[in-house]
């Protein structure tokens, strides 16, 4: 279980350099009451008047206040205590519109483990789409490159072994880039009826969705690349992804697509790496092979 933690003597020399308004002293008060764990003290200011402070400061003084409970909650869960005890509380903080990405991080951990996995993948959408505001999530609160990407594919990954289509374009999920860290090949469920190029009325929600995110992000060039489990012969697998990939460009151009594109069938020959393949069945994993990559050019 990966979990981040928020603390240290940077947070309040960060305050103090300037991120916060001169004359909210709220904010400093708050973060060096976390730096010190004083997870009491965090929430008694919070709940002060703020005279001073900015509607910036409030936001950021309620994520502090987040991030001390956070951390308790971490602190527990290295201990050995089970994250999903703490479901209830975590809950509370992300509906009190304070909630930093690293509570949506695990509350996807939590769901992911439980199966449910289209909850999962809204809550690692949500994670990357917080992680992505650098007013509310500065530099020192911010995933490193190597956790965007693992947020990123765990996102794609619960969308890929969901029974229902996960969209991509809520809350801008859709964007290929998120603090400067490239992530512009999407894997899509779209699917077909078996042994088709044919979609299924989910195949369909899924394709009108990527199209949805295409008119977002504009792309120059689009790469479909289909792929299949590894029921059947591999040459045949072959063939059928090809006509798999060429079926969405076509949906996608009449849909309005302007871009170039190309397509490539790539069959069985590359499977979907689950984090942790052990946690599916055979169905599910076979169920996130068959996907069609989209590699973005702009």
């Amino acid at each position: 279980m990966k979990m981040k933690i928020v603390v240290g003597a940077s947070l309040l020399a960060l305050f103090s350099a300037g991120t916060a308004s001169a004359a909210c002293d709220a904010l400093a008060q708050v973060a060096e009451a976390t730096n010190a764990g004083n997870e009491a003290l965090a929430h008694e200011i919070g709940g002060r008047p703020k005279p001073g402070c900015t509607t910036d400061d409030k936001a950021m003084i309620s994520r502090v206040v987040a991030l001390s409970s956070f951390n308790r909650i971490v602190g527990a869960v290295g201990q050995g205590a089970n994250l999903s005890d703490f479901e209830p509380e975590l809950e509370t903080i992300r509906k009190a519109d304070s909630a930093p990405w690293q509570v949506f991080d695990a509350l996807g951990d939590i769901n992911r483990d439980r199966r449910d996995y289209e909850s999962a993948a809204r809550y690692y959408q949500l994670a990357l789409e917080d992680a992505s505001n650098e007013v509310l999530t500065p530099g020192w609160m911010a995933p490193d490159e190597k956790y965007i990407v693992r947020l990123d594919h765990m996102a794609t990954e619960m969308r890929l072994a969901a029974p229902r289509p996960v969209k991509l374009a809520m809350r801008g999920a859709c964007k290929i880039s998120y603090r400067g860290v490239s992530l512009k090949k999407k894997s899509t469920p779209v699917r077909y009826v078996f042994g088709t190029a044919e979609f299924t009325p989910e195949g369909l929600e899924s394709a009108r969705d990527l199209s949805e995110c295409l008119k977002s992000v504009k792309p120059k060039a689009i790469t479909l690349i289909g792929h299949t489990d590894p029921v059947g012969a591999a040459q045949a697998n072959r063939v059928l992804s090809l006509k798999r990939a060429d079926a969405l460009a076509q949906y996608l151009v009449a849909e309005g697509y302007a871009g170039q594109w190309a397509t490539v069938g790539k069959g069985e020959d590359e499977p979907f790496k689950a984090d942790d393949a052990s946690a599916y069945d055979e169905e599910t994993l076979n169920q996130m092979n068959r996907r069609v990559e989209v590699d973005v050019e702009n």
